[in-house]
């Protein structure tokens, strides 16, 4: 954030992965980082005014008003879609339990501002978002746009419900690219799934009507056995992606989530680049180490996109809220080699 704005100060660290920060123009900073897309950067969310709170049942009547004094409060016209969207951090037992939930905050405040205002509330594809966040003393609130806030998600934290069908959590991953990069799964086609194993990106990709190659060593998921569209090669991703290039196999995506260092990583998907179709697309994970003395993830990730830039023309990073150490690339439009 401070290579977008080298006025940016840090304040104070609320909770792990929750900074408060100060800068003369929030708006315009949050705007640029809309447009620059950081990647380990998930969410913002502006805070107008600061708000002392008692931990009462008051609290919600207190931020209510304090919300409603602000200019932005503006933003919220007949029609718009928005959504209320609150964060209980640094909770301290010792002052006991919370009289009220974030959920209960969200609801109340959202049911009193739609009347008030004929705004829309629309938790899933808000225009406009109400953000508050709590801590014991304090209540930091703002209004802005969902672009700006870099994610309609609370804190960027996307949930995805489980389902009977579902093969592994990792299919939550792929569910929040194909979200936060704006792109589809093809309807038609052929896909390969590198590193398959046990098979929950194969299922999505089989789900949205495409034909499959799954390249792993392990076994699949048994409900997969049955499926049509799909071709399993029970190898290594090399040794397939060798065998595919002599015979001049093409693919509409090429998807990859193998545990390797994301260069290896990077290296491989620079061989699949001669087997994507020139209107394809890959998507990847890249799996950084962990921080030590002699080890720098952040060089790790930066060597590997430098990498994948010689090899394709679209090159997005983002480090999703599945995401653990590594973050997800999209790749689209290879480079002639």
């Amino acid at each position: 954030m401070k290579q977008l704005d080298k006025q940016l100060t840090v304040v104070e660290e609320l909770q792990p992965g929750i900074i408060l920060c100060t800068t003369s123009n929030a708006s315009a900073v949050m705007q640029r980082a809309a447009s620059a897309k950081p990647i380990f950067v998930r969410h913002l969310s502006p805070a107008q005014t600061i708000v002392d709170i008692h931990n009462d049942e008051h609290d919600i009547g207190r931020i209510a008003e304090a919300l409603a004094m602000l200019s932005s409060f503006s933003l919220l016209e007949k029609g718009v879609r928005f959504a209320v969207q609150s964060r209980l951090v640094q909770t301290d037992k010792s002052q006991g339990a919370r009289p009220y939930s974030s959920g209960r905050l969200n609801q109340e405040l959202a049911e009193a501002f739609a009347e008030e205002t004929g705004a829309i509330e629309s938790i899933k594809k808000p225009q406009i978002v109400v953000s508050i966040l709590c801590t014991m003393q304090k209540s930091y609130l703002g209004i802005s746009t969902a672009e700006e806030n870099l994610s309609s998600w609370s804190g960027g934290a996307r949930h995805y419900s489980h389902t009977a069908e579902e093969i592994s959590r990792a299919e939550f991953k792929l569910l929040e690219a194909l979200e936060v990069f704006g792109v589809t799964l093809p309807s038609q086609g052929r896909a390969l799934d590198l590193g398959a194993a046990p098979g929950g990106w194969t299922r999505l990709l089989l789900d949205s009507g495409v034909h499959v190659v799954a390249v792993d060593p392990a076994n699949l998921d048994v409900r997969l056995k049955k499926r049509q569209r799909l071709d399993h090669y029970q190898g290594y991703a090399e040794n397939y992606l060798e065998e595919a290039l002599k015979k001049h196999y093409k693919f509409d995506i090429i998807v990859n989530d193998m545990r390797m260092d994301a260069r290896e990583a990077a290296r491989l998907l620079a061989q699949a680049a001669r087997c994507l179709r020139p209107d394809g697309l890959i998507i990847s994970t890249l799996k950084l180490p962990h921080a030590t003395h002699e080890i720098n993830p952040l060089a790790t990730l930066h060597s590997a996109l430098k990498i994948l830039s010689t090899y394709y023309d679209t090159v997005q990073a983002r480090q999703l809220f599945h995401n653990r150490q590594e973050v997800t690339v999209v790749l689209a439009h290879p480079l002639a080699t």
